[in-house]
């Protein structure tokens, strides 16, 4: 009886390894993007010590790298529901290295990743992991920026307008801090960069309606959301089209169209939130002269900018 075919490749094999050395390590449920994320650590793993590549669709996103299970062939895990918290838990399924398509090097050089980056990960949260992805493999200082200014906004007790993590302060307050820590930001936004360009403009405004958020000292908590709510306008625009690796033409052809739909809702939501804040604003003649004037300016940058284009 003639041998079938392998039904998988080379990338799945480093994923179906992954999944039984986590499960050989502990029992503990393993979540999805727990799992995605150390697919691209060992995948990167493999390339810096062994300079050996398997393929696997990966790419940048709102909270660090991902695989694109999408891309996998066929399925070499089940998913679960998970217990006790929403989402789903990934299990290997039981299969024979003979199912997977492996160069002899590949199977020398991809077990060893899979161990290394289970001993290194396979007890940290995924939050920890997500720290060491921008920490080691973020693409430039703004995505280490967004996410030190995140991170940030998470330490403290959003329900409360309590006093930020600053131990560099000489005093200065809360609402000076968070602007000093979007000037950082904005200092280090990408020039020359198609994507980054196209988006520049709604970031510049995204930027400014911050600021007037923290003026009015808006809660916290929804300045925390709004920043996710321009990463995810972020990553589906600019990260995961400039960064990714293996990822198919039919998959970047999606995303286009999600991305132009991303940007046309956070647009609206923007310039309802402004909206919303320019009217609150004190009625103070003297006070609205100033926003007023203060507004005026950044939108003639943003048309000097847009004059450029």
């Amino acid at each position: 009886m003639p041998q079938e075919d392998p039904e998988f490749g080379e990338p799945e094999f480093l994923g179906w390894l992954l999944l039984k050395r986590l499960k050989e390590q502990s029992n503990d449920q393993i979540s999805r993007s727990k799992f995605l994320k150390l697919c691209c650590i060992a995948d990167r793993r493999l390339i810096e010590s062994r300079g050996y590549e398997v393929g696997l669709p990966r790419y940048w996103y709102m909270y660090g790298e991902l695989a694109n299970e999408h891309e996998f062939s066929k399925r070499f895990y089940n998913a679960p529901l998970a217990i006790g918290w929403d989402g789903q838990q990934y299990l290997p399924k039981e299969l024979q290295v003979e199912a997977f398509d492996v160069s002899e090097e590949g199977l020398e050089s991809i077990p060893d990743a899979a161990r290394w980056t289970v001993r290194e990960f396979g007890r940290k949260n995924v939050e920890e992991i997500k720290q060491y992805q921008y920490e080691k493999h973020a693409e430039n200082e703004f995505i280490r920026k967004y996410s030190e200014l995140r991170w940030l906004l998470s330490t403290i007790d959003l329900g409360r307008q309590e006093r930020l993590e600053n131990y560099s302060s000489g005093g200065e307050s809360n609402e000076e801090y968070l602007k000093r820590q979007l000037d950082e930001m904005m200092a280090t936004y990408p020039d020359g960069e198609a994507r980054y360009d196209d988006l520049k403009t709604l970031y510049l405004r995204w930027d400014d309606t911050v600021r007037l958020m923290v003026d009015h000292s808006v809660e916290y908590s929804r300045i925390a959301e709004f920043l996710d709510d321009f990463i995810r306008t972020l990553s589906k625009a600019v990260l995961r089209f400039a960064y990714n690796q293996n990822i198919t033409d039919e998959r970047l052809e999606d995303w286009e169209e999600d991305a132009v739909e991303e940007r046309e809702k956070f647009t609206t939501h923007l310039t309802t939130i402004r909206s919303e804040l320019l009217r609150g604003r004190s009625r103070s003649t003297e006070l609205d002269q100033v926003s007023d004037a203060y507004s005026q300016t950044i939108d003639e940058q943003i048309e000097r900018l847009l004059a450029r284009e």
